[in-house]
């Protein structure tokens, strides 16, 4: 295996460049202040330093040109994903993050994808987010109570077993503040019935939360996930005992030195020999790499939260992604600098985004979630018939 790709490596002729200066590519806004690693805590990103012995499997990836789309498909293309994860889990920033991924998909994959509001307070939300990441390199706040949204969502055409399908869709989704999932909160009850009518599911699982009493993950699935299966139950809508939705398990922070660093050096990751030559966890090792995560990474808790998705869901209708909703950040020449990787700093105090958001794994996990739940329509697989429950 290869040693990952250092850009900025050099022989004997004198240390790397600083990275706090805001010289040497740092990507800050104009007139503020040199960043200044943040401390350990809640969402900082402490100083990574050099990894020892990292050691990489190169697995390249392609790109290809774009290609047009088509108009909104009609009401029965609607689809209803809940998004799920404790405090500071990271979902209003993933939701942020989504349009930023569409634009970015065609680099590395053939099309591209479009996510445009249904409403003009989803376009607000849309637009917002998009200029928070990328021109104020800032992060939006933690949400409050639940907010609905309704969005379009259009792929390039792709081939599925014997005929060319183009995604083309409405997302219904809901931003809820973690502390909803909590056991009695007062707008609990109206997250699960949105749950509940969901056909898929993203559940944020975030290990550096995960550490703390406060944000631990399976608190805030537990109480929850009790509520939706008593629910879906009593409608007569479990599949041989187990909730029928579709799943997407995004390990969060993958971009994180405290999570980054020890996966790295257990082997999970692989680089990419080409573009921006990005770390990775490769998707056929995902499950794998997030049995890890809660067996030997994070333990205590994280097994529970392992073993509550495997028994209340169907595990062949679970996906895993390691999934960073800002990416790493990138040198001058936008390649992975292994020296200076981490994107968060503290600026006046305040967490801000070096360089421009490179998402990792936040659309992939809905397209997936698309994909699948298109399949279930029309064989009534699984508890769906037709878009509709049976």
């Amino acid at each position: 295996m290869s040693d990952l790709y250092d850009p900025n490596k050099r022989e004997s002729d004198g240390p790397s460049p600083d990275p706090t200066s805001t010289s040497s590519g740092s990507g800050l806004p104009p007139g503020a202040p040199p960043p200044t690693p943040p401390v350990n805590g809640a969402g900082d990103a402490p100083d990574p330093g050099p990894v020892p012995g990292f050691g990489l499997v190169p697995d390249a990836v392609s790109s290809r040109e774009p290609t047009r789309i088509s108009p909104v498909g009609p009401d029965e293309d609607r689809i209803r994903v809940g998004l799920w994860g404790a405090p500071r889990s990271g979902k209003t920033t993933y939701l942020t993050a989504l349009p930023i991924a569409a634009m970015q998909y065609q680099r590395h994959n053939e099309g591209s994808w479009h996510i445009t509001g249904m409403t003009p307070e989803a376009n607000d939300f849309l637009a917002r987010g998009v200029d928070l990441l990328t021109r104020e390199r800032a992060f939006p706040p933690a949400s409050m109570g639940v907010q609905g949204m309704a969005w379009s969502v259009q792929g390039p055409e792709k081939r599925e077993k014997l005929r060319t399908r183009r995604p083309d869709f409405v997302l219904e989704i809901q931003d809820a503040a973690g502390e909803v999932f909590l056991h009695n909160h007062p707008q609990q009850a109206q997250l699960v019935a949105h749950l509940a009518r969901s056909q898929g599911l993203i559940y944020l699982f975030d290990p550096i939360g995960d550490a703390e009493e406060a944000t631990g993950s399976f608190t805030y699935l537990q109480a929850t996930l009790t509520q939706l299966t008593a629910m879906v139950r009593d409608r007569g809508e479990l599949v041989k005992g187990r909730l029928p939705h579709h799943v997407s398990v995004c390990i969060a922070k993958f971009d994180h030195p405290d999570v980054f660093r020890p996966a790295v050096e257990a082997g999970w990751v692989v680089q990419d020999t080409v573009g921006s030559q990005l770390p990775r966890v490769p998707r056929d090792r995902s499950e794998k790499y997030f049995q890890w995560m809660c067996e030997e990474f994070r333990g205590s808790n994280a097994r529970l939260v392992r073993d509550a998705l495997y028994s209340h869901f169907d595990p062949d209708r679970i996906s895993y992604y390691a999934t960073s909703s800002v990416g790493f950040r990138l040198n001058p020449q936008h390649v992975f600098d292994l020296e200076d990787y981490v994107q968060p700093v503290a600026v006046d105090g305040t967490p801000r985004i070096r360089t421009s958001p490179v998402p990792i794994n936040a659309l992939e996990p809905l397209i997936d979630l698309e994909s699948r739940i298109h399949q279930d329509r029309g064989r009534g697989r699984g508890g769906w018939l037709g878009g509709k429950r049976r």
